[in-house]
């Protein structure tokens, strides 16, 4: 069990995940610091909680990065995170969009329609078979997330495949749908890969690319050891 259930829809690939928590966080600052005579303290936090998400999520770079002692350094500290910040999660997105295209269609809309048709047949044998209502009712959801994906501007294949897992997963082999039900399966198959393969070249596969680290600061800032953020915490917090 997770002790920490708000954490469980994070997705699984880190920078997606940092990303994601980044948007939260950023509102999350916003709001406190537009209703604050002083947002220091709102910045401070923001900065102190975006690297511990950082090193938690174990993406390299933010370590570089310490909150200032002297109160009066925060902001210059703060503007130069954020704008390093905002760079890199703007890479992060640019990176992440032109792989989720290699692995996705954009589809015509007679290619929808297609697709579409061939669902609602699928729908229709799964209505009429012997399955726990239970069952059933999970693979029309599964049906009804695949179609909201066809309707995207692109579709992934990996929703396509998964949706397929699961109906065989769970159609009894020994039944005399699963042969129909493949075929429909088949034929959407087809129709995704025939409109990839009409696809530009540069929607293939780009290079892999080291993986993005969070500039490091323009310099180090110090302050006076009498400060409320002092240095001596840091074997308790990971500044």
């Amino acid at each position: 069990m997770n002790d920490f259930p708000e954490f469980d829809d994070l997705p699984d690939d880190p920078e997606v995940a940092f990303v994601r928590l980044y948007e939260k966080h950023s509102e999350e600052y916003r709001h406190r610091s537009d209703n604050a005579q002083d947002g220091r303290t709102a910045a401070v936090d923001f900065m102190n909680d975006m690297i511990g998400i950082a090193q938690g999520l174990g993406l390299e770079g933010f370590d570089n990065w310490t909150i200032p002692e002297d109160w009066d350094e925060i902001w210059p500290a703060f503007n130069n995170f954020d704008r390093a910040l905002k760079r890199y999660v703007m890479e992060v997105k640019i990176k992440k969009s032109r792989v989720t295209k290699v692995y996705s269609v954009q589809l015509s809309p007679e290619d929808k329609q297609r697709i579409h048709h061939l669902i609602r047949e699928i729908r229709d044998i799964l209505a009429s078979a012997d399955l726990q209502d239970r069952k059933r009712d999970s693979l029309f959801n599964k049906l009804n997330a695949f179609e909201a994906d066809v309707d995207r501007v692109r579709t992934r294949f990996d929703n396509a495949t998964l949706m397929a897992i699961d109906i065989i997963g769970v159609v009894d082999k020994g039944t005399n749908i699963l042969k129909p039900i493949n075929e429909l399966l088949r034929r959407i198959q087809a129709i995704m890969g025939n409109a990839k393969d009409g696809e530009p070249e540069q929607n293939q596969l780009p290079p892999p690319a080291e993986r993005k680290k969070l500039p490091p600061p323009p310099k180090q800032i110090t302050g006076p050891e009498n400060n409320p953020f002092s240095r001596d915490l840091d074997d308790d917090i990971p500044f």
